[in-house]
C-alpha cells in the first residue's frame, strides 16, 4: 500500500487515536502513586529506546540503511533526553523536553515527514507511535507539575542547539540529508511556507524566529499554569 497525505483520512485517524491515547495516559498517570509514575516514565523511555533499536535493525535487515538512518532529528535526541531525565532529572533535561522534544514531536505528528512510507508498514507504525510516546512523556510531567523549568532556563536549549546544529548542518551538506530540517524544508509543511517567503538565504533565520516564538508561547502557558496553582 502507498503512503498517505497530510490531513487525509489516515492521518486524521492517527491523530484521533493519539489524542485518545494521550487522554488515557494523563488520567492513569494522574491517579497513580509516585512510584507507579516513575515506572510509567521508565516504561516510556525503554519503549522509545527499543523501538528505535528495532527500527535500526529493520533498516539493516531490509537493506534500507543509509546516511538518513541515524537518529539525528530532534525527536531522535529526545530518546536520550528522556532517558537522562528519567534517571537523573535536571533543569537542563526539563528545559530540553519542554522547549525541543514536546514541540518537535507535536509538530511532527501534525506535519509528518514520513508520508511516503507504506501505510501499514513497520516504519509507518513506528513513526506515529514513537512521536506519540514523546508527547505523552512530556505531557504527563506538565500535568503533574513535575517539569521544573522557567523562562530563564531558555539558555540551556540555546546552548544545546549551538552544540548540535553546526555538526548536523555539515553532515547534511556532506551526505545530502536533511536532519532537523536545517538544509531545506519538508514540502507541504509550514517549513515550506518559510522557505517560500524568505528564500534559501533567510530560511534558517526565519526558522530560528519561529522557534523563539514557540518558546515564548510555551513559557507564557507555563506561567499561566503556575499562577493558577498559586490562586488555588
Amino acid at each position: 500500500m502507498n503512503g498517505f497525505t497530510i490531513f487525509d483520512s489516515i492521518h486524521i485517524m492517527w491523530l484521533i487515536f493519539i489524542a485518545g491515547f494521550l487522554v488515557v495516559s494523563l488520567y492513569v498517570y494522574h491517579y497513580s502513586s509516585r512510584e507507579k509514575q516513575y515506572v510509567f516514565q521508565k516504561t516510556v523511555f525503554w519503549l522509545l529506546l527499543f523501538s528505535e533499536i528495532a527500527k535500526q535493525l529493520y533498516l539493516l535487515i531490509t537493506d534500507q540503511y543509509s546516511y538518513w538512518s541515524p537518529p539525528l532529528h530532534l525527536c531522535g535526541f529526545g530518546i536520550f533526553i528522556i532517558g537522562w531525565h528519567t534517571y537523573f532529572p535536571t533543569r537542563t533535561t526539563a528545559t530540553l523536553l519542554y522547549t525541543l522534544t514536546l514541540p518537535g514531536a507535536a509538530i511532527a505528528l501534525l506535519f509528518p515527514g514520513w508520508t511516503i512510507d507504506p501505510v501499514g508498514g513497520f516504519l509507518h507504525f513506528h513513526s506515529f507511535l514513537f512521536h506519540a510516546l514523546l508527547v505523552v512523556f512530556v505531557a504527563v510531567l506538565i500535568l503533574e507539575k513535575q517539569l521544573m523549568t522557567t523562562f530563564m532556563d531558555i539558555w540551556r536549549a540555546l546552548l544545546f542547539l549551538l552544540i548540535t546544529v553546526p555538526p548536523i548542518y555539515i553532515y547534511n551538506a556532506h551526505f545530502r540529508t536533511n536532519f532537523m530540517f536545517l538544509n531545506r524544508p519538508v514540502k507541504g509543511t509550514p517549513l515550506q511556507w518559510l522557505y517560500d517567503a524568505f528564500g534559501a538565504a533567510g530560511y534558517l533565520l526565519s526558522l530560528a524566529g519561529v522557534i523563539v516564538s514557540i518558546w515564548i508561547v510555551l513559557y507564557v502557558l507555563l506561567a499561566i499554569q503556575k499562577r493558577r496553582n498559586i490562586t488555588e
